[in-house]
C-alpha cells in the first residue's frame, strides 16, 4: 500500500502542477433552464402562423391579419428569451400526429392556445426576469391567446 501511495502522488503533483483541477461544484456552476413549455409553445405558434397562412376559413376581415401580427410578435419575444436563431428550423417538441387529433376543429391553433397559456404559468411562476422581457412576454401571449380565441369561436352564420 505503501508502494502504491508513493507511485500515486508524484502523479497528482504532475497533474496540479499542469493545471488540472476537479470540476465546481455544482452549487458553483451556473445552472441553465430549458423552459420545456416556452420551447413547445415557440414551435406551436409557429405552426399556428403556418396554418393561417393557407387557411380556407373566412373570417371577418382583419381578423386572421390582426392574429397573425400577435402571433408574430409572441414568437419574436420568446426566440429573443430563448436565443433562436432560426424559427424556421426550431424543434421545440416532437408530437405525434396523433396528438393533434383530440382537437375538433382548427388543431394547430388549438394546439398553440393550449402551450401559449402552459408557458405564461411556466414564466409567472419563473424567478426569472428573462432578461427584461417577462412582462412583454406575458402582454404577447395574452394578446396572441385572445386573436386565437377569437378565431376559433368564430361561426359564419
Amino acid at each position: 500500500m505503501f508502494r502504491s501511495l508513493c507511485l500515486s502522488a508524484p502523479l497528482l503533483g504532475l497533474a496540479l502542477l499542469a493545471g488540472w483541477s476537479p470540476a465546481p461544484a455544482p452549487a458553483q456552476q451556473k445552472e441553465k433552464v430549458d423552459h420545456p413549455r416556452l420551447r413547445a409553445a415557440l414551435h406551436e405558434l409557429r405552426e399556428a402562423r403556418n396554418y393561417l397562412k393557407d387557411a380556407p376559413d373566412n373570417w371577418p376581415p382583419g381578423y386572421k391579419e390582426r392574429a397573425v401580427q400577435s402571433i408574430n410578435d409572441s414568437i419574436a419575444t420568446v426566440r429573443t428569451i430563448l436565443a433562436v436563431k432560426d424559427v424556421d428550423t426550431f424543434r421545440g417538441v416532437d408530437r405525434n400526429p396523433d396528438y393533434y387529433a383530440k382537437y375538433k376543429d382548427h388543431p394547430r391553433l388549438r394546439a398553440a392556445l393550449e402551450d401559449i397559456r402552459d408557458a405564461r404559468d411556466e414564466i409567472r411562476s419563473s424567478p426569472s426576469d428573462f432578461g427584461g422581457l417577462k412582462e412583454h412576454v406575458l402582454d404577447d401571449f395574452d394578446v396572441a391567446a385572445g386573436n386565437i380565441v377569437t378565431l376559433i369561436r368564430f361561426r359564419k352564420k
